[in-house]
């Protein structure tokens, strides 16, 4: 019997689209990129392009280019807070509170950087919003699971995108807890070791480990439709960009 999380890479000049086989037809469909680190950028069917937290060369990564209309910062620290390498004009969301952006309302929820109640790291900032038929929430670089109410705020998850690799946030047994809590169809996992990064996070395997399927992308986009995603939760292991 063959996986039904199993890729197809269909090929169109140099455009790579990824389909996975069982999926529904549906018009609408959302292009992630994982642009390395807890960078992601979010390309709608009608082309509004949401980049989430850009980092610049401190960390290891290259630098990719950064172009979008909304631009989505949850917390000032280095590696997730490089507005000035991002293209001029786009709309910015940096505080808490519920915002519009376009046809789009974007919630901005507070959380902790840490387990004291931010006296070590502070603040950060948990995003939900709808696109294209999808539920979407990043959970930054939380540090404890977020308070009841915020979860109430948040509601139903479709895909989320959580730290796994401790340090200064969740570690991997912290992010099954919460993905046990949530419930999502799609786990993304952030914030972990790679061959890139210039600091010391645990790696993904121990996630990994404790998530019963995956999806394993050797690309750095994938696209997502509602009718593609199992009622039970998946984690995306996917590849980060590099030129």
């Amino acid at each position: 019997m063959s996986n039904p999380w199993e890729t197809i890479f269909t090929f169109t000049c140099d455009t790579i689209t990824s389909i996975r086989r069982g999926a529904s037809r549906f018009t609408m469909a959302v292009t992630l990129e994982w642009l390395g680190h807890s960078c992601f950028r979010l390309t709608s069917e009608s082309g509004t392009r949401i980049l989430i937290d850009p980092f610049d060369d401190s960390i290891g990564y290259k630098v990719p280019p950064y172009e979008c209309e909304i631009l989505l910062l949850s917390h000032n620290h280095y590696d997730s807070c490089a507005r000035h390498l991002v293209k001029k004009g786009c709309q910015i969301i940096d505080r808490k509170g519920t915002h519009q952006a376009g046809d789009l309302i974007i919630k901005a929820h507070p959380a902790w950087h840490d387990k004291l109640k931010g006296k070590d790291y502070g603040e950060v900032l948990i995003f939900s919003f709808e696109l294209d038929g999808l539920k979407w929430a990043y959970f930054s670089h939380i540090g404890s699971l977020p308070r009841d109410w915020v979860f109430e705020e948040i509601g139903d998850i479709d895909v989320a995108f959580i730290p796994v690799g401790g340090v200064f946030a969740l570690g991997p047994h912290e992010a099954k807890l919460l993905v046990d809590r949530i419930k999502p169809k799609l786990v993304v996992p952030m914030h972990f070791d790679t061959l890139s990064l210039s600091f010391t996070l645990l790696p993904l395997d121990e996630f990994k480990r404790l998530m019963k399927n995956i999806w394993r992308e050797e690309w750095h986009v994938v696209t997502i439709n509602p009718g593609g995603l199992s009622d039970e939760t998946v984690m995306l292991h996917m590849n980060y960009w590099s030129d």
